[in-house]
Protein backbone atom coordinates (compact mmCIF):
# COMPACT_ATOMS: atom_id res chain seq x y z
CA UNK A 1 0.00 0.00 0.00
CA UNK A 2 1.24 3.53 -0.84
CA UNK A 3 1.91 5.45 2.38
CA UNK A 4 2.95 9.03 3.18
CA UNK A 5 4.57 9.87 6.52
CA UNK A 6 4.11 13.17 8.38
CA UNK A 7 6.67 14.57 10.84
CA UNK A 8 5.75 18.05 12.10
CA UNK A 9 7.89 19.71 14.77
CA UNK A 10 5.75 21.91 17.08
CA UNK A 11 8.91 23.52 18.52
CA UNK A 12 10.40 24.62 15.17
CA UNK A 13 10.61 28.37 14.66
CA UNK A 14 10.50 29.24 18.37
CA UNK A 15 14.12 29.40 19.56
CA UNK A 16 16.25 32.26 20.92
CA UNK A 17 16.60 33.87 17.49
CA UNK A 18 13.15 35.38 18.04
CA UNK A 19 14.82 37.51 20.75
CA UNK A 20 18.27 38.23 19.33
CA UNK A 21 17.25 38.57 15.67
CA UNK A 22 13.93 39.04 13.88
CA UNK A 23 13.04 35.42 13.20
CA UNK A 24 9.43 34.73 12.33
CA UNK A 25 7.20 32.73 14.63
CA UNK A 26 5.17 30.04 12.89
CA UNK A 27 2.26 29.33 15.21
CA UNK A 28 0.94 25.85 15.81
CA UNK A 29 -2.33 26.98 14.26
CA UNK A 30 -0.54 27.84 11.03
CA UNK A 31 1.31 24.51 11.09
CA UNK A 32 -2.04 22.78 11.54
CA UNK A 33 -3.43 24.70 8.55
CA UNK A 34 -0.42 23.68 6.44
CA UNK A 35 -1.05 20.04 7.33
CA UNK A 36 -4.71 20.34 6.33
CA UNK A 37 -3.52 21.44 2.90
CA UNK A 38 -0.91 18.65 2.77
CA UNK A 39 -3.53 16.02 3.62
CA UNK A 40 -5.89 17.40 0.97
CA UNK A 41 -3.09 17.13 -1.60
CA UNK A 42 -2.31 13.53 -0.65
CA UNK A 43 -6.02 12.62 -0.78
CA UNK A 44 -6.18 13.80 -4.41
CA UNK A 45 -3.67 11.10 -5.46
CA UNK A 46 -3.69 7.33 -5.51
CA UNK A 47 -2.20 7.18 -2.00
CA UNK A 48 -4.77 6.21 0.62
CA UNK A 49 -2.82 6.05 3.88
CA UNK A 50 -0.95 8.53 6.07
CA UNK A 51 1.20 7.70 9.10
CA UNK A 52 1.79 10.54 11.56
CA UNK A 53 4.30 11.24 14.32
CA UNK A 54 2.19 12.12 17.40
CA UNK A 55 3.06 15.44 19.04
CA UNK A 56 1.94 17.20 22.22
CA UNK A 57 0.20 19.98 20.27
CA UNK A 58 -1.95 17.67 18.14
CA UNK A 59 -0.97 19.47 14.93
CA UNK A 60 -2.49 16.81 12.68
CA UNK A 61 -5.85 16.40 14.43
CA UNK A 62 -7.93 18.74 12.25
CA UNK A 63 -6.22 17.56 9.07
CA UNK A 64 -7.04 13.95 9.96
CA UNK A 65 -10.70 14.87 10.45
CA UNK A 66 -10.82 16.56 7.04
CA UNK A 67 -9.78 13.40 5.18
CA UNK A 68 -11.39 10.73 7.38
CA UNK A 69 -13.59 9.59 4.46
CA UNK A 70 -10.80 9.34 1.90
CA UNK A 71 -7.60 8.42 3.75
CA UNK A 72 -6.64 5.87 6.39
CA UNK A 73 -4.87 7.83 9.14
CA UNK A 74 -2.57 6.07 11.60
CA UNK A 75 -0.41 7.43 14.42
CA UNK A 76 2.96 5.86 15.19
CA UNK A 77 3.05 3.70 18.30
CA UNK A 78 5.54 5.83 20.22
CA UNK A 79 5.84 8.32 23.05
CA UNK A 80 4.41 11.77 22.25
CA UNK A 81 7.15 13.75 20.47
CA UNK A 82 8.96 16.03 22.91
CA UNK A 83 12.56 16.19 21.69
CA UNK A 84 14.84 15.97 18.65
CA UNK A 85 15.30 12.28 19.31
CA UNK A 86 11.54 11.80 18.86
CA UNK A 87 11.75 12.92 15.23
CA UNK A 88 14.67 10.58 14.53
CA UNK A 89 12.83 7.68 16.19
CA UNK A 90 9.65 8.47 14.21
CA UNK A 91 11.62 8.44 10.96
CA UNK A 92 13.12 5.04 11.86
CA UNK A 93 9.66 3.65 12.58
CA UNK A 94 8.40 4.99 9.26
CA UNK A 95 11.26 3.24 7.48
CA UNK A 96 10.29 -0.01 9.21
CA UNK A 97 6.64 0.59 8.18
CA UNK A 98 7.74 0.94 4.53
CA UNK A 99 6.57 4.53 4.23
CA UNK A 100 7.17 5.76 0.68
CA UNK A 101 7.65 9.50 1.27
CA UNK A 102 7.86 11.79 4.32
CA UNK A 103 6.58 15.36 4.56
CA UNK A 104 8.33 17.39 7.27
CA UNK A 105 7.44 20.71 8.88
CA UNK A 106 10.43 22.47 10.43
CA UNK A 107 13.77 24.06 9.66
CA UNK A 108 17.25 22.76 8.92
CA UNK A 109 17.53 21.31 12.43
CA UNK A 110 14.28 19.35 12.18
CA UNK A 111 15.24 17.85 8.84
CA UNK A 112 18.70 16.95 10.09
CA UNK A 113 17.32 14.71 12.83
CA UNK A 114 14.66 13.22 10.51
CA UNK A 115 17.33 12.40 7.92
CA UNK A 116 19.25 10.47 10.58
CA UNK A 117 16.41 7.95 10.73
CA UNK A 118 14.66 7.89 7.35
CA UNK A 119 17.48 6.19 5.36
CA UNK A 120 16.45 6.21 1.65
CA UNK A 121 12.88 7.54 2.07
CA UNK A 122 12.53 10.77 0.05
CA UNK A 123 11.66 13.92 2.00
CA UNK A 124 9.43 16.85 1.15
CA UNK A 125 10.51 19.51 3.67
CA UNK A 126 8.21 22.51 4.24
CA UNK A 127 9.96 25.41 5.95
CA UNK A 128 8.52 26.48 9.29
CA UNK A 129 11.81 26.99 11.15
CA UNK A 130 14.45 29.73 11.43
CA UNK A 131 17.21 28.73 9.03
CA UNK A 132 15.44 27.27 6.03
CA UNK A 133 18.09 26.27 3.50
CA UNK A 134 17.22 22.58 3.33
CA UNK A 135 13.41 23.03 3.46
CA UNK A 136 11.68 25.26 0.92
CA UNK A 137 8.68 27.61 1.40
CA UNK A 138 6.46 25.08 -0.34
CA UNK A 139 2.67 25.38 -0.49
CA UNK A 140 1.26 22.49 1.53
CA UNK A 141 -1.25 21.47 -1.14
CA UNK A 142 1.50 20.98 -3.73
CA UNK A 143 3.71 19.17 -1.21
CA UNK A 144 0.85 16.76 -0.54
CA UNK A 145 0.21 16.15 -4.24
CA UNK A 146 3.90 15.40 -4.88
CA UNK A 147 4.22 13.22 -1.75
CA UNK A 148 1.17 11.17 -2.76
CA UNK A 149 2.39 10.90 -6.34
CA UNK A 150 5.80 9.61 -5.23
CA UNK A 151 4.15 7.14 -2.85
CA UNK A 152 1.79 5.71 -5.48
CA UNK A 153 4.61 5.54 -8.07
CA UNK A 154 3.13 8.12 -10.40
CA UNK A 155 6.46 9.90 -9.91
CA UNK A 156 9.76 8.04 -9.59
CA UNK A 157 12.36 9.13 -7.08
CA UNK A 158 14.93 9.54 -9.85
CA UNK A 159 12.83 12.01 -11.86
CA UNK A 160 11.30 13.94 -8.96
CA UNK A 161 14.10 14.13 -6.35
CA UNK A 162 17.67 15.34 -5.85
CA UNK A 163 20.11 13.59 -3.56
CA UNK A 164 21.44 16.11 -1.08
CA UNK A 165 24.83 16.18 0.63
CA UNK A 166 25.80 16.12 4.29
CA UNK A 167 28.86 16.64 6.47
CA UNK A 168 29.93 13.76 8.69
CA UNK A 169 31.66 14.49 12.02
CA UNK A 170 34.19 12.04 13.46
CA UNK A 171 35.87 11.80 16.85
CA UNK A 172 38.93 9.57 17.08
CA UNK A 173 37.94 8.03 13.72
CA UNK A 174 34.43 7.14 14.94
CA UNK A 175 31.36 8.73 13.34
CA UNK A 176 29.39 10.77 15.90
CA UNK A 177 26.93 13.00 14.00
CA UNK A 178 26.22 14.90 10.79
CA UNK A 179 24.74 18.06 9.32
CA UNK A 180 22.79 18.70 6.13
CA UNK A 181 23.79 22.30 5.40
CA UNK A 182 26.40 23.77 7.74
CA UNK A 183 28.84 22.83 10.47
CA UNK A 184 30.03 25.75 12.60
CA UNK A 185 33.09 25.56 14.82
CA UNK A 186 32.35 27.77 17.81
CA UNK A 187 34.69 29.05 20.51
CA UNK A 188 31.77 28.86 22.96
CA UNK A 189 32.59 26.22 25.58
CA UNK A 190 29.07 24.94 26.21
CA UNK A 191 26.02 23.96 24.19
CA UNK A 192 23.85 26.41 26.17
CA UNK A 193 20.80 27.71 24.28
CA UNK A 194 22.08 25.77 21.23
CA UNK A 195 21.19 28.31 18.53
CA UNK A 196 24.13 30.10 16.88
CA UNK A 197 23.47 33.81 16.49
CA UNK A 198 26.72 35.62 17.43
CA UNK A 199 29.10 35.38 14.49
CA UNK A 200 32.02 36.69 16.58
CA UNK A 201 32.11 33.38 18.48
CA UNK A 202 32.82 31.31 15.37
CA UNK A 203 36.21 30.06 14.20
CA UNK A 204 35.07 28.52 10.92
CA UNK A 205 32.18 26.97 8.97
CA UNK A 206 31.91 23.97 6.67
CA UNK A 207 29.11 24.08 4.09
CA UNK A 208 27.39 21.63 1.77
CA UNK A 209 25.51 24.47 0.08
CA UNK A 210 26.00 28.20 -0.39
CA UNK A 211 23.09 29.78 -2.27
CA UNK A 212 22.51 33.55 -2.57
CA UNK A 213 18.84 33.31 -1.53
CA UNK A 214 19.56 31.50 1.75
CA UNK A 215 19.41 32.84 5.32
CA UNK A 216 21.87 31.60 7.93
CA UNK A 217 25.53 30.67 8.05
CA UNK A 218 25.48 29.24 4.52
CA UNK A 219 24.76 32.74 3.20
CA UNK A 220 28.34 33.66 4.15
CA UNK A 221 29.66 31.07 1.74
CA UNK A 222 27.38 32.32 -1.03
CA UNK A 223 29.30 35.62 -1.02
CA UNK A 224 32.36 33.61 -2.03
CA UNK A 225 31.08 30.74 -4.16
CA UNK A 226 27.63 29.64 -5.37
CA UNK A 227 27.23 25.98 -4.40
CA UNK A 228 24.00 24.09 -5.13
CA UNK A 229 22.44 20.91 -3.76
CA UNK A 230 23.82 18.73 -6.56
CA UNK A 231 27.34 20.19 -6.85
CA UNK A 232 29.89 17.47 -5.88
CA UNK A 233 31.80 19.76 -3.52
CA UNK A 234 31.39 21.96 -0.45
CA UNK A 235 33.12 24.97 1.09
CA UNK A 236 35.35 25.54 4.13
CA UNK A 237 35.51 29.12 5.44
CA UNK A 238 37.75 30.44 8.25
CA UNK A 239 36.34 33.43 10.15
CA UNK A 240 38.56 33.67 13.26
CA UNK A 241 38.56 37.33 14.38
CA UNK A 242 41.86 36.85 16.25
CA UNK A 243 43.72 36.62 12.95
CA UNK A 244 44.72 40.12 11.81
CA UNK A 245 44.88 39.55 8.06
CA UNK A 246 41.72 39.05 6.03
CA UNK A 247 41.12 37.73 2.54
CA UNK A 248 37.72 39.26 2.03
CA UNK A 249 35.06 41.37 3.79
CA UNK A 250 31.44 40.46 3.07
CA UNK A 251 27.93 41.25 4.27
CA UNK A 252 25.61 38.29 4.71
CA UNK A 253 22.17 37.64 6.29
CA UNK A 254 23.23 35.21 9.03
CA UNK A 255 19.79 35.41 10.70
CA UNK A 256 16.47 37.05 9.80
CA UNK A 257 17.01 40.82 9.82
CA UNK A 258 20.69 40.45 10.82
CA UNK A 259 23.25 41.38 8.14
CA UNK A 260 26.68 41.97 9.69
CA UNK A 261 30.07 42.62 8.11
CA UNK A 262 32.06 39.39 8.19
CA UNK A 263 35.80 39.01 7.81
CA UNK A 264 36.85 36.03 5.73
CA UNK A 265 40.35 34.92 6.72
CA UNK A 266 40.60 32.06 4.23
CA UNK A 267 38.43 29.62 2.30
CA UNK A 268 38.60 26.65 -0.05
CA UNK A 269 36.37 24.21 -1.90
CA UNK A 270 36.29 20.74 -0.39
CA UNK A 271 35.54 17.32 -1.86
CA UNK A 272 34.90 13.90 -0.38
CA UNK A 273 38.67 13.39 -0.31
CA UNK A 274 39.28 16.18 2.21
CA UNK A 275 39.47 15.82 6.00
CA UNK A 276 38.80 19.10 7.80
CA UNK A 277 40.44 18.82 11.21
CA UNK A 278 38.75 20.70 14.06
CA UNK A 279 41.32 21.97 16.53
CA UNK A 280 39.39 24.59 18.51
CA UNK A 281 39.72 23.72 22.20
CA UNK A 282 37.71 24.45 24.21
CA UNK A 283 34.75 24.87 21.90
CA UNK A 284 31.62 23.37 20.42
CA UNK A 285 30.37 22.16 17.06
CA UNK A 286 27.05 23.47 15.79
CA UNK A 287 25.13 21.34 13.32
CA UNK A 288 22.69 23.16 11.02
CA UNK A 289 22.59 26.19 13.29
CA UNK A 290 22.47 24.52 16.72
CA UNK A 291 25.38 23.68 19.03
CA UNK A 292 25.38 19.93 19.63
CA UNK A 293 28.93 18.68 20.35
CA UNK A 294 31.35 19.87 23.04
CA UNK A 295 34.98 19.65 21.93
CA UNK A 296 36.95 17.82 24.59
CA UNK A 297 40.75 17.85 24.97
CA UNK A 298 42.82 14.84 23.92
CA UNK A 299 40.34 13.91 21.18
CA UNK A 300 40.84 14.25 17.44
CA UNK A 301 37.83 15.70 15.59
CA UNK A 302 37.40 16.09 11.86
CA UNK A 303 34.69 16.55 9.23
CA UNK A 304 34.23 14.92 5.82
CA UNK A 305 31.88 15.86 2.99
CA UNK A 306 29.45 13.05 2.11
CA UNK A 307 27.53 13.09 -1.19
CA UNK A 308 25.06 10.42 -0.06
CA UNK A 309 22.63 12.57 1.89
CA UNK A 310 18.83 12.20 1.93
CA UNK A 311 16.71 12.34 -1.22
CA UNK A 312 14.68 15.55 -1.44
CA UNK A 313 11.70 16.10 -3.72
CA UNK A 314 11.89 18.99 -6.16
CA UNK A 315 8.28 20.19 -5.95
CA UNK A 316 8.29 22.66 -8.92
CA UNK A 317 9.95 20.08 -11.18
CA UNK A 318 7.57 17.34 -10.00
CA UNK A 319 4.49 19.47 -10.63
CA UNK A 320 5.67 20.18 -14.18
CA UNK A 321 5.99 16.44 -14.78
CA UNK A 322 2.53 15.78 -13.33
CA UNK A 323 0.98 18.50 -15.48
CA UNK A 324 2.00 16.56 -18.58
CA UNK A 325 0.60 13.20 -17.49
Amino acid sequence: MAVVGIIANPSAGKDIRRLVAHGRVVSNQEKSNILRRVFAGVASTGTKKIIIMPDHSGLSALAAEDVSDSLEVEYLDMKIADSQESSTFAAKLMYEENVDCIVTLGGDGTNRVVAKGCKNIPLIPISTGTNNVFPAPTEGTLAGIVAGSIADNTLSIKESCNQSKKIDIFCNDEFIDDALVDVAISKEMFVGARAVWDISTLHSIILTRAEPVSIGLSSIGSRIENINIDDPFGLYVILDKNVKSEKKLVKAPIAPGTIPNIRIIDYKKITIEDKIFIETHPGTIALDGEREIELLPDNIYYAILNLNGPWVANVPKSMKILSKL
